[in-house]
């Protein structure tokens, strides 16, 4: 009897693990808010998509944000995904009003290979997302790395804005083919004081992907801006905002395998014995 009560106790203790996995997928996970209604995304299309790509913005990753508008919906909520860099920590999922007023979205998290798929519901056709993808190695002096936009609907205009981070030399961005060089503007810079590249690409089918490759050099270990600390002051080891929210994450995806290898353990455990004690009685 005691060895039946540990048993029960142990697997409600590892059934609360996957729930802790939804939860942590975004501000309050799908909770309230089910994720199966909403208008048919099939024929939807975006006209008009930017993408800013930040390296070492405020953190020792890459901030990005997506910002657009959904065409011709015929109604409301709108049911759509998109696919950001695997292990990225998201900071807003919103839906814009007419007024341009966000508001905040519940959201959930599916792993899709080398892409984490974000999946939400949308009020009003305009959507902005913003997230930071896994650190960079900032211990290198020289940081390469390339940037996969993979569209989740079709668009008709995709802008992407790269920016320079500060303190950085020989920066340098390979676009993809299709993507036009658009001439600087300061009316369209993400922030003064950056110097920053701008690209166009027309036309844009869904699932397409548009690979931008970034090289610089860097040997100042610290972001660009410090949104915790005005006076950057703190030492390079001080844990930014963002790698509680990674860790926590991480520890419970590890939690979630754990519990799952747990369960099938004490399930085999379970079924061996009553095999043991049945062949005993016969």
């Amino acid at each position: 009897m005691n060895m039946a009560m540990h048993t029960a106790r142990y697997l409600r203790f590892f059934t609360l693990i996957p729930l802790l996995a939804i939860l942590a997928a975004g501000c309050g996970g799908d909770a309230g808010n089910s994720l199966g209604s909403g208008a048919p995304t099939k024929d939807l299309s975006i006209g008009r998509m930017k993408v800013a790509i930040m390296p070492e913005y405020d953190d020792p990753s890459v901030l990005a944000v997506y910002d657009g508008k959904f065409e011709e919906v015929a109604s409301y909520p709108i049911k759509t995904s998109f696919l950001i860099p695997k292990g990225s920590v998201i900071s807003d999922a919103c839906s814009l009003s007419h007024e341009g007023q966000h508001f905040c979205q519940l959201y959930r998290t599916v792993n899709k290979g080398e892409h984490d798929e974000v999946s939400l519901l949308l009020p009003y056709p305009n959507f902005y997302l913003s997230f930071h993808t896994p650190r960079l190695d900032i211990e290198r002096e020289k940081k390469e790395l390339t940037y996969l936009i993979k569209a989740n609907h079709p668009v008709k205009t995709l802008e992407v804005d790269i920016q320079q981070p500060l303190r950085s030399t020989a920066f340098n961005v390979a676009p993809p083919g299709s993507a036009a060089l658009l001439e600087k503007n300061d009316a369209i810079s993400i922030i003064k004081g950056f110097n920053y590249f701008s690209y166009r690409l027309e036309g844009v089918a869904k699932g397409q992907e548009n690979a931008f490759k970034i090289a610089y050099l860097k040997s100042d270990p610290n972001p660009s801006v410090d949104i915790k600390y005005t006076a950057m002051r703190t030492p390079p080891t001080q844990s930014t905002p963002y790698e509680a929210q990674r860790n926590i994450k991480t520890l419970i995806y590890l939690l979630f395998g754990t519990g799952v290898l747990c369960i099938a353990a004490v399930a085999v455990w379970i079924f061996r014995s009553r095999n043991k004690k049945r062949g005993k009685a016969t």
